[in-house]
């Protein structure tokens, strides 16, 4: 009986201790959040974290609309709001995934306030920010970039004043030197795509 047990361990794959800890609050873009990886469903989402700990709800989404998803760890330094896939929602297949708690950190060193110059530097590159003072601005597009299809990340000017020339429906480089001059910093709710 014990050769057996032995032979059998040989084929039980090798698990990372990091693979099953729920403790573990690390986000590798475009692999996994914590413990949740692409593709995953609600079900094993409260497998991974407790059924007790996921909320199914709709989220807010810009003007007015609304995505149906859930809260993970709602009104903990840990909460995260999980918007599902909208062509399977019956599914509930995770989709994005919008960090809220500060106990979450980035692999690459990413976080909420960081300035321009810095997001660049994990960038690998310039990009590109939306004007300011409408639903959509002051979002990154990293096309080309490191950070490319894998994040958005909105960016929120530190000066009261804007001068028009940063606000509305355009597309300004992050080497703007009027853009910088306002310095804006990274907000908080970076969301993550896990599509």
């Amino acid at each position: 009986m014990r050769a057996i047990l032995f032979f059998l361990a040989l084929f039980v794959p090798v698990i990372h201790a990091d693979e099953f800890d729920p403790a573990d609050n690390t986000i590798v873009l475009g692999k996994r959040v914590g413990l949740i990886k692409p593709g995953m469903t609600s079900v094993e989402i409260e497998r991974a974290y407790g059924k007790k700990n996921l909320k199914i709800m709709d989220l807010p989404g810009p003007e007015g609309s609304t995505f149906p998803g859930a809260k993970l760890f709602e009104d903990t330094e840990r909460e995260l709001e999980i918007v599902w896939d909208p062509e399977k929602e019956d599914k509930k297949i995770v989709f994005d995934i919008r960090v809220i708690g500060k106990a979450w950190k980035f692999e690459n060193g990413l976080k909420s306030g960081m300035t321009i110059e810095e997001v660049e530097k994990i960038n690998g590159k310039p990009f590109k920010i939306t004007g300011f003072s409408w639903d959509y601005g002051g979002y990154a597009n990293f096309e080309g970039g490191k950070l490319a299809a894998k994040l958005s990340v909105r960016f929120n000017p530190s000066s009261e004043e804007i001068p028009d020339y940063l606000q509305g429906d355009k597309q300004i480089s992050s080497t703007d030197k009027k853009l910088r001059a306002v310095k804006p910093k990274v907000e908080e709710g970076i969301t993550v795509f896990m599509r």
